[in-house]
């Protein structure tokens, strides 16, 4: 592309990882210029190349290139590259240079549509050569008809060197105005034998504007050789055509128009009409639809706020079956939404992934249709007619045509809605103004006139008739014109006009075509309504020998003279010659040049002859009018026999007409009843086939639902491990978004540690044996039971593979939880029974006797066996401190009163706390209920416990403190229940005790700090 001085740049966006070295190499080697990486805003630079990294949105204004991060947290957008080319569009008008590579999805389509109504150029990715590996991009920019050339990557370069190095046509060498005329002409005629629509009353600028820019993409640099190229190529009338329909359309264009048609023209069609009536709506020139589905919007707005709502009907129309096609799917992307308020478009369109689609109770408005406004008859019955932007590009002739056709098509008082550069000024009579701003106008009452095309040729014709009346000759060839040809044209005219004998050109049966000047001498209006007889128009006398003269030449096909005369106004009798000629036409068809040549004998009237004049003379003047009263009177019997025959043989033939047409109507009937028949069929189809549509969007959503509400992350694969489609839950696993599918499965990055998955995949579908696999994310912190299956089309083959992945992470936790439970048991098992045998050796040591060792050893036991059953039923996971005090304490508990007291928060223990404190309290509770505040009646011990804040770690502080017990006094020796409680906090918890042996009752303080793991800080949950 390049700006208004001519500088060269290229700008390269979206281009995939795996290729974007190789894609940068073929592009460098077209542009022959280096290639730099933009991050941020550039001011470009002649002859250079600028990659654009994913992730980033590019718009080009003023010559610089503006580029911005996506956010992180907010979705992709899906049109960077129409975002892109709208912008160069606008930027560089015609010099823009648009071109679609191998990609997915439909990205860029709109964009080349705006490049191409600026005139730019576009060229879009063919299989001629190195096809695209993804189709989707390429495909949908061409089905958009704004591809200008299809090509391979090999042969894009010298297409556009070709375009660029087009040279501009010699001045000298430049046609003249009827050369160009006659080309376009040629054009239109070509494009009419091959598309089926006469462009000759196009607009000429307009038309020969399109012609020039298909001249300068095919590098042709005359009109003479395009018009060669188009007569040969096919395709080449297809992409012309394409072309000349390039529309501008949006939703709601024009607001204020709009706005002007929902207040004033909406109420005016549903005024006085209820239930069983009907609001017709006809749209010509719809293009892609956006305007016709703007005006059901506001018919339906406006139906929602009726009480009785009539049937609406809104036909669009056009002659671009392509763009009819997109109409009918009413499918948009958001790019297209523009014109549409949050509101319409939340109300309105469904969002289905990157693009919108209009909803059902609009669509059923509307129907589209293949229509000609030229070549085709008008629709009928219409409230309004609204063909905006539409009349800018026909001629007056074809305008002409047209406007009376929409007042055909409208009811009495019916709306037509014109677009802001149209107007109806030249039929007045037909339309009256309702809003002249925003060119609305109501019909006329009235008939409509006669619908023609008027012919453009006739000029030609004419010129050729004169000449051949005068008597000269003109030679006349395709090369000998000269700039001078136009001035001799007007010369001759003029001396046609102002000297040559008086003609006129008739039909065979004497309608005039036209007539010259000073033909008031023989033709004069008649009496009664206006005729184009020109029998009906001759003067006195010159009738019988005109009519004569002309059936003579068509009869014969050769010119022919016949003797005439005339009466003037005075009475006399001049004496003419007429010659009839035949000039050249298809025989049906065909006009004839009448030419009256006056003798310069006048003969004076009988009053005027007086008694003295001879009347030998006065006879002879009476025998030749007899004899041409004879030869007229022959005349006229030869011609009513003739017209006998003709009018016996039209009866015959009326007859057989009318027994064919009788036949005819029979088989009508037949065809009416079948057609009846067949109607209510449809009918009935027609009801079936909606009850299918109802269950068929009933299943989509179900199974949109299932898809989105399933846990299961689902993939579905072709053959190729392309993307058909796949559930919410697997982004969690790789970064998949919408526009992903038909992407192959391997480009995407992922987060599972799997390098085996395309053989895996691979032998599922060779095989059709399912495979399972556990892997894990490649963080450790998930993991997923990966389960491979053959996708199975409906008859049964194989037609791709489903993965699936189940998160087994709480599976594989819990079975490494169950594996540390059986080492944990295993573990404390070994140490139960060494502390067990530790226990049994001590007390036996101590115990003065069996049964004193029996009590001490069992009590023991008892405390070790508490722990452990409270830790059982916890799975050997957490158990609370409190639940392990009030385990140990509940063989002293006194149902009379409350001996035993305990207050501190819920603190969670593991099990090796467990055991180590629960060890600790059944040694201070034996001690107490031996010697200390539990022996006695009214003693009592208050347990309490927190966590208090170290300056190297958090602590669990806890006291017991026995009160109301005998007298303590300090014992003598340090007996095994003291050696035993220290040993296990310290080597348990790290921990330690103070053993306080006041004479009020003994105190104790167990501290063990958090930081060893076996003591946890209390979560706000459990102190709830």
């Amino acid at each position: 592309m390049s700006d208004e001085s001519g500088m060269a740049f290229v700008v390269v966006l979206h281009l995939a990882s795996d290729r974007k070295s190789m894609l940068t190499d073929i592009i460098s080697r077209w542009t022959q210029m280096p290639v730099c990486e933009a991050t941020d805003d550039v001011v470009l630079l002649a002859n250079q190349v600028y990659v654009i990294p994913p992730g980033v949105i590019a718009t080009l204004a003023g010559g610089k290139l503006h580029l911005r991060q996506l956010a992180v947290d907010v979705p992709r957008e899906a049109t960077p590259i129409d975002t892109f080319f709208d912008s160069v569009a606008a930027d560089l008008g015609d010099a823009a240079i648009g071109v679609i590579l191998s990609g997915t999805g439909h990205d860029g389509s709109l964009g080349m549509k705006a490049i191409k109504a600026q005139g730019g150029f576009t060229l879009a990715q063919g299989s001629d050569g190195t096809a695209p590996q993804h189709t989707g991009m390429p495909s949908s920019a061409i089905a958009t008809g704004a591809v200008d050339i299809v090509a391979s990557v090999e042969n894009m370069a010298q297409h556009i060197m070709a375009m660029r190095n087009t040279p501009a046509p010699d001045p000298k060498r430049r046609p003249s105005p009827s050369q160009i005329n006659d080309a376009r002409l040629q054009i239109c005629e070509t494009l009419r034998a091959r598309v089926g629509h006469d462009f000759s009353q196009y607009k000429d600028k307009t038309f020969l504007r399109r012609v020039e820019r298909r001249m300068q993409v095919l590098g042709i640099g005359s009109i003479a050789a395009y018009v060669t190229r188009i007569d040969a190529d096919h395709a080449e009338a297809l992409l012309l055509f394409r072309d000349l329909l390039i529309g501008v359309t949006q939703f709601f264009r024009d607001e204020a128009a709009f706005r002007a048609v929902e207040k004033t023209v909406i109420p005016r069609l549903f005024a006085g009409k209820g239930a069983s009536d009907t609001v017709r709506v006809w749209v010509p020139g719809c293009a892609t639809g956006e305007e016709a589905y703007s005006l059901a919007i506001l018919l339906r707005e406006h139906m929602d706020a009726l009480d009785a709502v009539p049937k609406v009907q809104l036909f669009a129309t056009d002659i671009d079956e392509p763009a009819i096609a997109t109409a009918r799917a009413g499918r948009y992307p958001a790019t297209l939404l523009e014109g549409l308020s949050t509101a319409r478009r939340d109300r309105y369109f469904m969002r289905q992934e990157s693009s919108y689609i209009i909803t059902k109770e609009v669509r059923d408005l509307c129907t589209f249709s293949a229509h000609s406004l030229v070549r085709d008859p008008p629709f009928s019955r219409m409230d309004l007619v609204s063909c905006r932007n539409l009349l800018i590009y026909l001629d007056v002739d074809l305008q002409a045509s047209v406007i009376p056709a929409f007042h055909y098509s409208l009811v009495p008082d019916g709306v037509l809605l014109l677009g802001n550069s149209e107007s109806v000024a030249r039929h007045d009579d037909l339309f009256a103004p309702i809003d002249k701003e925003h060119r609305i106008f109501a019909r006329r009452a009235g008939p409509s006139p006669q619908r023609h095309v008027p012919a453009r040729t006739i000029d030609h014709s004419l010129s050729d008739v004169a000449q051949k009346a005068d008597g000269a000759t003109a030679t006349r060839t395709d090369g000998a014109k000269s700039d001078w040809s136009r001035a001799l044209n007007q010369a001759s005219a003029r001396v046609l006009e102002r000297f040559a004998l008086p003609y006129v050109v008739v039909t065979a049966d004497g309608n005039l075509i036209h007539y010259s000047s000073h033909v008031g001498g023989y033709l004069q209006p008649a009496l009664g309504p206006p005729s184009q007889s020109v029998f009906d128009l001759a003067r006195r006398g010159l009738q019988l020998s005109l009519r004569a003269a002309l059936r003579s030449a068509v009869q014969s096909g050769r010119p022919i003279n016949q003797a005439a005369t005339i009466e003037t106004d005075d009475g006399a009798q001049v004496a003419l010659t007429l010659i009839v000629e035949p000039l050249p036409g298809p025989q049906d068809t065909r006009p004839y040049l009448i030419v009256s040549k006056d003798t310069g004998v006048k003969r004076p009237s009988t009053a005027a002859i007086s008694a003295d004049d001879d009347a030998l003379g006065l006879v002879s003047q009476m025998e030749r009018e007899m004899c041409d009263a004879q030869e007229q009177f022959q005349s006229l019997n030869e011609e009513h026999e003739t017209a006998l025959e003709e009018l016996r043989s039209s009866n015959e033939e009326l007859h057989s007409v009318n027994e064919e047409l009788q036949s005819s109507n029979e088989e009508l009937e037949t065809s009416k009843e079948e057609i009846q028949s067949i109607n209510e069929e449809m009918q009935t189809i027609n009801a079936q086939l909606s009850t299918k549509v109802d269950e068929l969007d009933r299943a989509n959503s179900d199974l949109r639902n299932l898809f989105e509400s399933t846990r299961v992350a689902t993939v579905f694969l072709d053959q190729d491990m392309i993307i058909r489609g796949f559930t919410p839950d697997v982004a969690k696993i790789y970064s998949l978004i919408p526009t992903d599918r038909g992407r192959p499965l391997t480009n995407i990055v992922s987060r599972l540690d799997y390098p085996g998955l395309r053989d895996d995949v691979a032998e599922v579908v060779q095989t059709l044996e399912p495979i399972e696999r556990r892997v894990t994310r490649d963080d450790g912190q998930a993991h997923y039971l990966v389960r491979i299956l053959p996708y199975r089309a409906p008859d049964s083959s194989v037609d791709g593979s489903v993965i699936t992945f189940v998160d087994v992470t709480m599976i594989v936790e819990a079975e490494a939880h169950q594996r540390l439970l059986v080492d944990e048991l295993n573990h404390r098992v070994k140490n139960m029974l060494a502390v067990v045998v530790s226990l049994a050796t001590k007390t036996l040591r101590r115990a003065g006797t069996l049964e004193e060792f029996s009590e001490v050893f069992l009590g023991r036991v008892h405390a070790l066996t508490a722990a452990y059953t409270l830790l059982s039923e916890e799975s050997w996971s957490e158990v609370r401190l409190s639940d392990v005090i009030e385990e140990e304490l509940k063989p002293f508990v006194s149902t009379d009163k409350p001996n035993v007291i305990l207050d501190g928060p819920p603190i969670p223990l593991d099990p090796r706390g467990a055991l180590a404190i629960g060890m600790a309290i059944h040694e201070l509770a034996t001690n107490a209920v031996k010697y200390g505040a539990l022996s006695v009646q009214d003693g009592s011990v208050l347990v309490t416990w927190a966590v208090e804040t170290g300056t190297d770690s958090d602590e669990l502080v806890m006291e017991w403190v026995e009160r109301d017990g005998p007298q303590v006094t300090v014992p003598t020796q340090r007996g095994f229940g003291t050696t035993l409680i220290e040993r296990g906090l310290a080597h348990d918890l790290s921990g330690t005790v103070d053993l306080e042996f006041a004479p009020s009752g003994l105190r104790a303080r167990l501290r063990a700090p958090l930081k060893s793991g076996a003591i946890k800080a209390p979560s706000k949950k459990d102190e709830q």
